[in-house]
C-alpha cells in the first residue's frame, strides 16, 4: 500500500527534526568519527609497514601525474560548474555569468574535499548570495539537489561495479546489501524534495526550487552532468594508480571511488583520513593487489586530493588578488 505524499512528508519532516537536534548530532557525530578514526590509524600505523610503499611512490613521476591531475579537475570543475548553473538557471541573476560560476565553483568545490561530508560546498551559496548573484533560499535547495544526486551517484558506482565483476561480488558479499540500504534513504529524500507537497512554511523553498529544475529534460541534463563528474573522478584516480604501475580495470576503480567516498562521507572527518586510507588498503588487497603495492596505491590517491585542495587554493588567491584590486580602482575613482 503507498503512502500519499502528504502524509510521507509528514514522516520524513518529523524524523528529519529528531535526528538533527544540533546537540545531539553534534555529538553523535564526534563520537563516531573519533571511534573510525581511532581504529583506521590504529590499524594503518601499527600493522602495517610502509617503507616499502613509500619507495614505489617516491618512484613516480610527480610532474607529469600532477599536471595530468590538474587538467582532469579543470574538466571536472567545469563540468560542475555547468551542473550548477543548470540546477540554478531559473533563480540565478542575469549577471550570474558561467565564468563568475567557475570561479566560485573552483574555490568551493575544491576546498570542500577536505571539510567533513564535504559540507563546505554550502559556502558556494553565501559567496553567490554576497555577490548579489542569488538568493539564499534556492541556492541551498540546489545544494541539497546536488549532494542528494551525488550521493546517488556513488551508491550507483559501487552497485555497477558489483553487477559488471563477479569477482567483487565474490570478495565484498556484504557490500551489494550496504549499498542498496544506503541508496534507497537517498532515493526517498529525492523523492520527497522533487515529487512531494511541501507542508510547512519554512518547506516553501521545495516548490522555490521546482520551478527551475522541475522540467524532465533539465534533468536528464543534471544527471547525465552527475555521471561525468564521478567519471572524471575516477579517470584522476586510476591516473594515480598508473603512475605506480597499479593496472586495475577502469569499473573497478570506479567501484573503489564510490566505496572509499562512502565510507568517507558517512566516518565525518575531515577528508576521511584515516578511513578512507584504511578503505583504499583493504580494498586493493582484497582485489588481488600485493600488500606493499595496496599501501602505495593508498598514498598516492592522496596526491589527487592535494592536488585539488592546490587548485582550489590557487584560485582562491587569485581571487583575492582581483577583489583587492577591484576594491582600490573603485576607492581611486572616488
Amino acid at each position: 500500500m503507498l503512502i500519499p505524499s502528504r502524509q510521507l512528508n509528514k514522516i520524513v519532516h518529523s524524523c528529519w527534526n529528531k535526528i538533527t537536534q544540533p546537540k545531539a548530532s553534534k555529538l553523535v557525530a564526534m563520537l563516531v568519527a573519533t571511534f573510525l578514526l581511532t581504529i583506521s590509524l590504529w590499524h594503518l600505523m601499527i600493522q602495517l609497514e610502509w617503507q616499502e610503499a613509500m619507495a614505489n611512490v617516491r618512484n613516480s613521476n610527480f610532474g607529469l601525474l600532477i599536471t595530468a591531475l590538474l587538467l582532469i579537475h579543470f574538466g571536472y570543475i567545469c563540468v560542475r560548474t555547468w551542473r550548477w548553473r543548470e540546477v540554478l538557471d531559473w533563480h540565478a541573476k542575469p549577471n550570474a555569468s558561467l565564468v563568475k560560476l567557475y570561479w566560485i565553483s573552483a574555490i568551493v568545490n575544491s576546498l570542500a574535499i577536505i571539510t567533513p561530508g564535504q559540507a563546505g560546498e554550502i559556502l558556494k551559496v553565501e559567496l553567490l548570495k554576497r555577490e548579489s548573484l542569488l538568493e539564499r533560499l534556492p541556492g541551498l535547495g540546489g545544494v541539497l539537489v546536488e549532494r542528494l544526486l551525488d550521493y546517488l551517484a556513488v551508491t550507483g558506482l559501487v552497485c555497477i561495479g558489483l553487477v559488471l565483476d563477479f569477482g567483487l561480488v565474490e570478495r565484498f558479499r556484504g557490500i551489494a546489501m550496504l549499498a542498496v540500504l544506503i541508496i534507497m534513504p537517498a532515493l526517498l529524500i529525492f523523492y520527497c524534495l522533487v515529487r512531494s507537497t511541501p507542508i510547512a512554511p519554512n518547506w516553501h523553498w521545495l516548490e522555490v526550487m521546482r520551478t527551475g529544475t522541475g522540467s524532465p529534460k533539465r534533468w536528464l541534463k543534471i544527471a547525465a552532468a552527475t555521471i561525468l563528474t564521478w567519471g572524471l573522478i575516477g579517470l584522476s584516480w586510476q591516473v594515480c594508480l598508473l603512475a605506480i604501475g597499479l593496472h586495475l580495470p577502469y569499473h573497478r576503480v570506479l567501484w573503489l571511488v564510490g566505496l572509499i567516498t562512502i565510507g568517507s562521507l558517512l566516518s565525518f572527518i575531515p577528508g576521511g583520513i584515516g578511513v578512507a586510507d584504511y578503505l583504499a588498503v583493504t580494498s586493493l588487497i582484497n582485489l588481488g593487489i600485493p600488500v606493499a603495492s595496496a599501501q602505495a596505491g593508498a598514498l598516492i590517491i592522496r596526491a589527487y586530493t592535494l592536488t585539488v585542495l592546490a587548485f582550489g587554493l590557487i584560485h582562491l588567491l587569485f581571487w583575492f588578488l582581483y577583489k583587492t584590486w577591484i576594491r582600490s580602482s573603485l576607492a581611486s575613482n572616488l
